[in-house]
């Protein structure tokens, strides 16, 4: 465990920097919603149709991976006091768990040596490497057997080889060597063909005897096995090159009971379902299933939450920390417009002297309202004691303006619904009401940044929204968060708040590591970045308009068949780097009715542009608009769309087709 005083409960972020121990100790179980959904893959690989676990860069594979391996069934069973035979067979599984980063994929190719070569020698590797997995579980879990008992199983492995080995005695000890040897030598020859221009290798099994042979001679041999379902467990299997997947899909495809496979990979990792066999492919639903953590996650708001809050428990547990109220431990900011610190925020500035009134008047100015009009306006639609009103007033009046009605009878209505709303009797219009709720968050955002402060992104809920479905991501926010409070000497979890400006400086800190660490390497990294940014920055105009034409906006739509092969291309790899989030629904077009791909920008990458977290409004894109945001070439159609997007939503408000025309007439 972490260190109870000097260390950052969230420091440790990566699963494969956890120790056993930690695993067990940082777990926090989701249960299955009913009997037949593949999350109740979370609880234990109950099926035996294979699983891919799949999910963006820390969404928590491998933590859920190693949790059920052998090491942790052991953990488990010995802290509660249970033989580790019973244990495993009141699981029903047994986890033999493996890292592909281990088998270092890459040396399985060239070297002068032909492809069909290489298909033979790591599909023999790959056999031993799991073979050399599943002895050690053998090694812990039948220590103490019956000699008798050991000496029959070993023997019959011994006669799931092509060829006999050389065993000092009969036991799994023994025999997990002889595979240790085979594995050297087999180094050896792979490492140095190259130089000498050979491979001296004898394939001494046939490929998938042993990995599906030992799992039968298991049960045969150890009655408590059975029941028992060995599920090897391969994570990071995007490391396996296109051709050494298709090995490990056709292992799927063959399978043998009691054997099944649960492979984890990142959301781009599965290249392929191609098999060996006669060419087939494995069919989702048929040959395997899939459970998508972060989507996962994602479709289930409520129980990703209390799952985060317990892990986050468990950390602050391991610092010796008990804390019952976490939202307590972070300091709020209030949005509502009767707050009155906004009086603070805009340092107590008089009405006519505050950015958003004084960018009315230039308008008005522009627009060559006279002098008697611009004061009218301004009269109706000041409300010095809540600035937030203010606010909206002058959005209000701006959409009345796009719609040609008079402004100083505009004015004059909107003066009458504020005045119902913060008059003694609270009734204001429906209108007011539905406006103030919609906008709030983008009125306090213009607000802010009129008056030089940083955007408000703070308290755990913000948090858990940012991290979408990421756990790592969430424990990135709260380490820099954590680092940022000492710093400050918040004292964090000890007695104090969290401020506001820890948390500001955690958050942007941690928006920042997403942005450049979640992409990938070479130049579609960086065309994944720059498409980001060109869709950031569409609606960060429209979050800081003078009339933002939706409402949150950090959602798009669009038709990705009509994209160009480019910008579809780009749009998926931003997908796959959880760049931006599909909505599974899609949007339905408003005058085709074809139902359209939807995205949402990623919420952890809403603070580096001061856009907003929540999914509310949307745009659609055209296929022109898509293809000037996710493809490079097509700068043109970007600048063209950024231009006429900004003409619709800064005064005056003219749309593409109207850009010459003038409204000067609704002010004569």
């Amino acid at each position: 465990m972490f260190n109870k005083r000097a260390a950052n409960p969230f420091a440790i972020t990566k699963a494969v920097d956890l120790d056993d121990i930690q695993i067990e100790d940082f777990w926090v179980a989701i249960h299955a919603e009913d009997d037949d959904d593949v999350a109740a893959e979370f609880e234990r690989p109950s099926s035996p149709m294979p699983t891919f676990i799949l999910g963006a860069k820390g969404s928590g594979k491998t933590h859920l991976m190693r949790h059920q391996a052998f090491e942790l069934q052991s953990i488990r069973h010995a802290k509660n006091k249970v033989a580790i035979q019973d244990g495993v067979k009141a699981d029903g599984y047994l986890g033999v768990y493996a890292r592909c980063s281990g088998l270092q994929s890459g040396r399985f190719s060239g070297k002068r040596q032909t492809e069909e070569v290489w298909a033979e020698i790591f599909s023999y590797y790959f056999e031993l490497w799991l073979t050399h997995h599943l002895l050690k579980v053998c090694e812990n879990l039948f220590f103490g057997c019956e000699q008798s008992t050991e000496q029959a199983f070993v023997e019959s492995v011994e006669r799931l080889f092509d060829r006999s080995i050389a065993l000092k005695l009969k036991s799994i000890a023994s025999l997990l060597v002889a595979v240790e040897d085979l594995q050297r030598n087999l180094d050896y020859e792979v490492n140095n063909c190259l130089l000498r221009g050979t491979l001296n290798v004898s394939i001494t099994a046939t490929r998938g005897k042993l990995i599906f042979g030992i799992p039968k001679k298991m049960a045969q041999h150890f009655p408590f096995l059975r029941d028992v379902l060995i599920s090897f467990d391969i994570d990071e299997f995007e490391n396996l090159t296109l051709a050494q997947q298709i090995h490990v899909n056709t292992l799927l495809r063959e399978r043998e009971a009691p054997t099944t496979f649960r492979v984890g990979a990142r959301t781009y990792g599965v290249k392929t379902h191609l098999t060996n066999s006669a060419g087939e492919e494995n069919i989702r639903h048929s040959e395997f299933q899939e459970l998508q953590l972060d989507r996962e996650y994602r479709s289930r708001k409520r129980r990703y939450s209390e799952f985060v809050r317990s892990l986050i428990g468990k950390r602050l547990e391991g610092i010796g920390h008990t804390i019952s109220d976490l939202d307590r431990q972070f300091e709020i900011f209030d949005l509502d417009w009767d707050n009155p610190s906004w009086i603070d925020v805009i340092q107590d500035a008089p009405s006519p002297a505050r950015p958003h009134f004084q960018n009315l008047v230039r308008c008005l100015e522009r627009a060559g309202a006279s002098e008697k009009v611009r004061a009218k306006v301004q009269e109706n639609l000041v409300s010095p004691s809540f600035p937030l009103i203010e606010k909206l007033n002058i959005l209000l009046l701006f959409q009345d303006f796009a719609k040609n009605r008079d402004l100083v009878e505009s004015s004059e209505r909107i003066h009458h619904e504020f005045n119902g709303l913060i008059g003694a009797d609270k009734v204001a219009s429906v209108r007011y009401k539905q406006a103030m709720q919609h906008y709030k968050d983008d009125l306090t955002a213009q607000l802010l940044r009129e008056q030089g402060k940083p955007q408000n992104y703070c308290g755990i809920d913000t948090f858990i929204t940012m991290s979408s479905g990421i756990p790592r991501a969430l424990l990135t926010v709260l380490r820099s968060t954590y680092e940022w409070a000492e710093f400050n000497g918040d004292r964090p979890f000890e007695g104090g708040i969290i401020s506001l400006g820890s948390q500001r400086k955690g958050v942007l800190e941690a928006a920042n590591w997403y942005y450049h660490s979640m992409r990938k390497a070479g130049d579609d990294g960086l065309q994944i970045q720059a498409a980001v940014d060109r869709l950031a920055n569409v609606m960060r105009i429209n979050r800081f308009a003078d009339k933002p034409i939706e409402v949150s906006l950090s959602t798009f739509s669009i038709s990705e068949p009509e994209l160009n092969d480019e910008a579809r291309r780009i749009l998926r790899l931003t997908e796959d780097r959880a760049f931006i989030h599909r909505i599974p629904a899609g949007q339905k077009d408003r005058n085709s009715e074809e139902i359209l791909s939807k995205f949402q920008i990623s919420p952890m990458l809403a603070p580096r542009w001061d856009i907003p977290l929540a999914r509310r409004g949307a745009i659609t894109l055209s296929a022109s608009d898509g293809n000037g945001i996710f493809c490079a070439d097509s700068k043109a159609n970007y600048d063209n769309f950024v231009r006429n997007f900004r003409s619709r939503v800064s005064f005056p408000f003219k749309n593409a087709h109207e850009l010459d025309q003038n409204q000067l007439g609704l002010f004569e």
